[in-house]
């Protein structure tokens, strides 16, 4: 029975499976990063400086944008920043760490 059954494979007449729409939403952009939970939070907090840099990074306020051109910056100490989400929103402050 395992014989015929491959051999029917094989041969192509077994129909395709149908690819519903849910499959073909949920394809990864590339193969070689992961969309592991557990994955991208060991990366995350396992990250090298250089890269944690990049991490730790801001939109401006509309006065900067438009005086620097540029969209966001990474956060150093004694920026001045607001807090947007959290149990903390709204909260003004300066960067004391990180």
């Amino acid at each position: 029975l395992a014989q015929a059954v491959s051999g029917q494979a094989r041969s192509g007449q077994l129909p395709a499976a149908p690819v519903s729409s849910k499959q073909a939403v949920e394809m990864k952009q590339k193969a070689t990063v992961s969309s592991s939970r557990r994955k991208s939070r060991k990366a995350y907090f396992t990250a090298p400086s250089h890269i944690r840099r990049k991490l730790m990074s801001s939109p401006l306020s509309k006065d900067l944008k438009s005086k620097y051109n540029v969209r966001s910056v990474p956060i150093r100490r004694d920026d001045e920043v607001v807090i947007n989400r959290g149990h903390y929103k709204d909260r003004e402050g300066k960067v004391v760490q990180v």
